[in-house]
């Protein structure tokens, strides 16, 4: 019920579409059996008993019945293939979207090359099943049931026998669905797998090259490819074995058709036109239940991927706010304990700090002693075990620090962390209004003029993580665009640490005569900053 719960959630942009595709497909169906009907008459009145004009008006009504189920069967492919668009794109939108409302550095986090896999094979697994699988499922039903009733109107006795093979194959495809479902759910994991491995290669692929290991990731590659064709292998295996059985068993319906019929004729129980429409009708009884055991493992396959795409949204938060606090300048800490999930250490414990409006203090301490993790908790990604945070004005007014006030921060974190794409797109991350002139603005505090003199000025293109730039061009340009927030709080993170001495100065001296009342916190390892700062905090 879970699953139908999902799908009907999910498919509401599609419904109208669906059902269009269901009544096109009936039409279609009711077509078929026309043409059955039609044939049987054909052969055994109008051939032998009608007029010449009876024959022409019987051979319209067969060529109009032929083409309209060519039409409509046109039909149905557009519609299907817009409608599997508008699918993909939505649950993709809302899988990315729901992404940035998840929770940050807990025990639940998900390798970004499987959430990679997620978005890709997944969707395309779910909305193939949504889009096409279950309205062809319904229409073969239907297919199944009309044909049944016409074979039952011509010899009740031959259309049960066939549908006596019906229970057969729904209590084969209970048992062949759990097996299926776990297997289908290995293979996922394990593309997931081979999908993060490919991932982290190219990420640090100047890494791996320098300690010589590429043979050996290339091998692990290769163990992960063999464990994925050998669990592929095993279902298809399952699949073929249990397809031949009930391939087998309807084969021997339709010849217990064709040898039942011939002794009918035999016996001149029934005409030659009834003979054909038998053979007709047994395949359009025998399809659509073959169809629907080729059907339902597909709808089997999606289950496991609706799994992996419903962990992303249930590991949601709520969405980021987005109104600022102007008054909000200074953030104190109180007795704050915290350590991560799954951690094994205290990272804070009873920390008490004031960080006072308008200051400007440096953050010291050995690597892991928790310095990000102080900025974590100021922005509202994680949240303290005890103890409070909050943010205050000298108006006296007070909030806790959460993801409400992350608009009240601007942070430049550590590292290159710059998109592919224009210099203007990685500025208008941070704010997509900003004018051409915000933009240069920025960039002259950031120490960053350099990206007006380039041939394209803003609108060069930069490859991953900023490609084609020098990290301390890179950590400028990251600077600029953090300034474009509105925030009264900097939490700036190593933010010259790929700067020579002369840079580093004027950008600092930049940053001081641009914002002189806005509350600054550096982490830093160099002395050269501190000096520059009213406080220092050693962790």
């Amino acid at each position: 019920m879970k699953y139908v719960s999902w799908i009907w959630r999910n498919t509401q942009g599609i419904r109208l579409n669906t059902a269009v595709r269901i009544v096109t497909g009936t039409v279609q169906v009711a077509l078929g059996l026309m043409m059955v009907w039609l044939s049987r008459r054909f052969i055994d009145e109008t051939i032998r008993t009608g007029s010449a004009r009876d024959v022409t008006l019987m051979c319209i009504l067969l060529v109009l019945t032929v083409v309209g189920g060519v039409l409509l069967r046109q039909v149905y492919f557009l519609l299907t293939t817009k409608a599997g668009i508008h699918q993909t794109n939505t649950l993709r939108l809302c899988m990315f979207s729901s992404l940035f409302r998840r929770q940050l550095y807990d025990d639940k986090e998900i390798h970004s090359g499987d959430i990679s896999s997620r978005l890709t094979k997944d969707i395309e697994v779910v909305s193939e099943t949504t889009t096409d699988t279950l309205p062809q499922m319904c229409i073969t039903g239907i297919q199944l049931i009309g044909a049944f009733l016409l074979l039952h109107y011509f010899d009740r006795w031959l259309a049960w026998a066939l549908l006596i093979l019906t229970p057969l194959a729904i209590l084969m495809a209970k048992f062949i669905g759990r097996k299926l479902r776990q297997m289908t759910l290995d293979i996922r994991q394990g593309e997931s797998r081979i999908q993060m491995q490919v991932q982290e290669g190219m990420e640090n692929n100047a890494v791996l090259r320098a300690m010589g290991s590429e043979e050996w990731m290339t091998g692990r590659l290769d163990t992960m490819q063999q464990q994925l064709k050998g669990n592929i292998m095993r279902r298809t295996r399952f699949t073929i074995m249990i397809r031949i059985i009930l391939g087998s068993a309807f084969g021997l319906g339709y010849l217990l058709a064709f040898v039942w019929g011939g002794l009918q004729l035999r016996n001149g129980a029934i005409t030659f036109g009834i003979m054909t429409s038998f053979l007709q009708l047994v395949g359009q009884i025998q399809h659509p239940v073959m169809q629907l055991l080729n059907l339902v493992p597909q709808v089997i396959h999606s289950t496991a991927s609706i799994d992996r795409l419903h962990e992303l949204e249930t590991l949601e938060t709520g969405p980021d706010a987005s109104t600022l606090h102007p008054t909000l300048r200074g953030i104190r800490f109180e007795n704050v304990n915290f350590r991560y999930a799954g951690g094994d250490r205290q990272i804070l414990s009873a920390f008490t700090h004031d960080f006072r409006p308008g200051t400007k203090t440096a953050l010291m301490g050995e690597t892991g002693i928790g310095k990000t993790t102080l900025f974590r908790l100021m922005l509202g990604f994680i949240g303290p075990q005890s103890g409070s945070i909050s943010l205050y004005g000298t108006d006296g007014s007070t909030m806790p620090a959460g993801a409400e006030t992350r608009p009240d921060f601007v942070s430049v974190p550590q590292g290159n962390t710059l998109m592919s794409g224009s210099i203007r797109f990685n500025m208008q991350v941070a704010n997509p209004d900003a004018s051409d002139n915000h933009i240069k603005e920025a960039l002259h505090t950031a120490c960053a003029d350099f990206v007006m003199e380039l041939p394209d000025g803003l609108d060069t293109q930069l490859g991953e993580r900023g490609s084609g730039l020098s990290e301390g061009q890179a950590q400028r340009i990251a600077i600029a665009r953090g300034l474009l927030r509105p925030g009264s709080i900097l939490l700036l993170d190593e933010i010259s640490s790929s700067l020579d001495p002369e840079t580093e100065t004027e950008l600092y001296r930049r940053l001081f005569q641009a914002y002189p009342g806005k509350t600054m916190i550096f982490i830093t390892h160099r002395t050269s900053v501190t000096a520059l700062c009213d406080s220092v905090l050693s962790l």
